[in-house]
């Protein structure tokens, strides 16, 4: 047993070792010999590196006493020397005498090259990126792959040139060049892509659903702020990828994009988690954001390497205000909200790592490629979690708003249909008048049957009949007007477009007309009405409108809602730089829950049968809102079986005895 695990364990080393091994035989030295394009060939070695310009250095043969011998990758910041502008790289291998053009195109990758390059294969110009003439135009973040045409290719010795131009002092090659399938290479780099370009797309899509979300449901807020948020997160993800090369024509427009997007992210955060949290914004706030504005603005005349490198600097520098306010607010709520927070605290815990190792590889200083998405990705996740419950809140909400429309248009249904029915009554009884008024002869059935000829008397009763069925049909045009004009009324005062008429008028008097009309109209005749002005003769100066539509609903409403035989008592005095008006009555009275919503629009009181109860549900709502117009109150007091007291109070706007 023992011998056999020995032997496994040897087994395992060896196998490692030649593995190892193999990997290795891959990097080669410049000069090295290439049988096979089968495996990728790494030239990390004997590197020939020179300072300075000059195009002759791009032929197979120059002077070789000035260059310098380096390993690469070697990209950075020199200690030694500035290496800004031109310098040049150069290497070579060996191909057999029987080379054979390879069956697949054959290509070399150098990677991403800080800032405009040139490649050469034995003397010729194959690719470019960038350009420093007429107009400096880099691309720092292109990985570079270039074909190498076999019609260059050679038997013997085959010359590698690269001429790079450096707008700052970061310069030098970041891998090693890789000669290999070119097509193997490129698709290399589009996996290594495919989980950011995932997360940039799944970024966008998610803010697009919450933007969506926020209007259909009214929120305008903190959801609002995340959409954008996951938007520009996903469009800055994926500007970083090899979709920059798609969506822009220039390096230097796309760039200039990416800066844009990164300096509104904290912004859009910090607005966001205000708006979640019910939060007024301070001033420290306020002042970042006039930073990020500037930066903003500023940024957009950017064109240079330089001036980035400065923008990013100052974002970092102001990074941590944007750290500190966001902490504030979790610190000062997160105990009382700790529910509405925990998941955002989890995201926020992975994400702020990330944008920091992001920012500083793109002042590369370090180098953590991916590491953003990742963080974005879960940040955004755990927010979407927080949010969840406030969606399906939300959702709960919306449907509540729908039944509550839905019973909305059955109380209309019912306010047309009530003010149907008082149209209908209004108009048969003046078709009736008509009648009687064209037919003076007709009487009624019972006194036909009786009466053979007229008298005088007889003649009389009739005139006396017509008379009271045309005051009737007045009554009835009266109310039907008042209706349409209380309705006009009331969308004038919600609108704060009616214009009031002041003028000197008897209380009492128009408490009497107003009463009159409602018993013609009611047909009641109550014997226990009792009416208080204090004092008899008081006039008041004031709108004799308002004033009569606060009595009319207030009175007819007691009328309605009470026996024939119940007491109903209507006071009105002055006291205190005040005119109280006091509508009582000894019926039935009401609940709690209909004293809840009796001065809502289309509400009426609880009866046994509503259809038969005159009136279009916005007498109470026209009080209140009149009431209010004066810059007076209209107070309810009641209970079931205690009868009901409105007690109306407005402001004198002079008194006259």
């Amino acid at each position: 047993m023992i011998r056999f695990f020995k032997s496994n364990v040897l087994a395992f080393v060896f196998t490692f070792a030649i593995i190892v091994f193999a990997s290795n035989l891959n990097a080669e030295s410049c000069g090295t010999f290439i049988s096979s394009w089968e495996k990728p060939i790494v030239l990390n070695e004997s590197w020939q590196f020179r300072k300075g310009d000059n195009l002759d250095w791009r032929d197979e043969s120059v002077e070789e006493s000035f260059w310098v011998k380096r390993s690469v990758p070697d990209y950075g910041i020199s200690k030694t020397e500035n290496l800004t502008g031109y310098h040049w790289y150069r290497c070579s291998f060996v191909l057999p005498e029987n080379f054979n053009s390879p069956v697949e195109p054959v290509a070399i990758q150098l990677g991403r090259i800080r800032d405009i390059d040139e490649f050469y294969l034995n003397g010729n110009l194959i690719d470019a990126t960038g350009q420093v003439l007429p107009r400096l135009e880099v691309d720092f973040q292109k990985v570079r792959i270039y074909s190498l045409p076999t019609h260059l290719l050679k038997p013997g010795i085959n010359t590698l040139a690269i001429r790079i131009y450096a707008a700052t002092n970061l310069n030098g090659l970041k891998q090693a060049p890789v000669i290999y399938k070119e097509k193997d290479l490129r698709d290399k780099i589009f996996t290594s892509e495919v989980f950011p370009m995932v997360c940039g797309y799944v970024f966008i899509f998610m803010g697009i659903y919450f933007l969506v979300g926020s209007i259909v449901r009214g929120r305008t807020g903190e959801n609002f702020f995340f959409a954008l948020f996951s938007m520009f997160i996903g469009y800055y993800v994926l500007i970083r990828t090899q979709h920059r090369n798609i969506l822009f024509d220039s390096f230097t427009t796309s760039y200039v994009v990416e800066l844009l997007i990164l300096i509104c992210l904290p912004a859009f955060f910090l607005n966001f988690l205000h708006q979640y949290l019910k939060v007024k914004r301070n001033l420290i706030l306020i002042g970042y954001e006039v930073f990020l504005v500037v930066l903003f603005i500023v940024t957009l005349f950017f064109r240079t390497p330089k001036a980035w490198i400065l923008v990013i600097a100052l974002f970092n520098y102001a990074l941590p205000v944007a750290i500190g306010l966001a902490l504030f607010l979790f610190i000062r709520y997160g105990k009382e909200k700790i529910v509405k927070l925990r998941y955002i605290l989890f995201g926020l815990a992975c994400l702020l790592p990330t944008i920091l190792l992001d920012s500083l590889s793109a002042l590369e200083i370090i180098s953590f490629p991916g590491s953003i998405y990742l963080g974005f990705l879960l940040f955004l996740v755990m927010i979407s979690i927080q949010l969840s419950n406030d969606m399906v809140l939300g959702l709960n909400n919306f449907i509540e708003q729908e039944k509550d429309l839905i019973q909305m248009e059955r109380v209309k249904t019912g306010f047309l249909m009530n003010l149907s029915s008082e149209f209908k009554s209004g108009m048969e009884k003046i078709q009736l008048a008509m009648f009687r008024i064209s037919n003076p002869t007709q009487l009624a059935p019972k006194k036909k049957a009786k009466a053979k000829s007229k008298t005088k008397k007889d003649e009389s009763n009739t005139e006396r009949s017509l008379l009271e069925i045309i005051k009737q049909a007045e009554d009835h045009i009266s109310y039907m007007g008042y209706m349409v004009e209380e309705a006009l009324l009331l969308k004038q005062l919600e609108e704060k477009t009616y214009v009031p008429k002041f003028e000197n008028f008897s209380v009492k008097q128009l408490i009497k007309d107003c009463v009159s009309s409602i018993e013609n109209h009611l047909g009641q005749r109550r014997k226990n009405l009792s009416l208080e002005v204090k004092p008899e003769s008081l006039e008041i100066h004031q709108s004799p409108e308002l004033v009569f539509v606060i009595i009319r609903n207030l009175v007819e409403n007691a009328y309605i809602y009470t026996d024939v035989h119940t007491d109903v008592s209507i006071e009105f005095y002055s006291q205190n730089g005040y005119y109280y008006l006091i509508v009582t009555d000894e019926g039935l009275g009401m609940s709690q829950i209909e004293m809840e919503t009796i001065f809502q629009k289309f509400v009426r009181g609880y009866k046994e049968s509503k259809s038969e109860i005159p009136g279009a549900g916005i007498g109470l709502t026209l009080v209140q809102a009149t009431a209010e117009f004066l810059g007076g109150t209209v107070t309810l007091k009641s209970a079931e079986g205690m009868g009901a007291k409105f007690i109306v109070k407005i402001p004198e706007k002079g008194v006259k005895v």
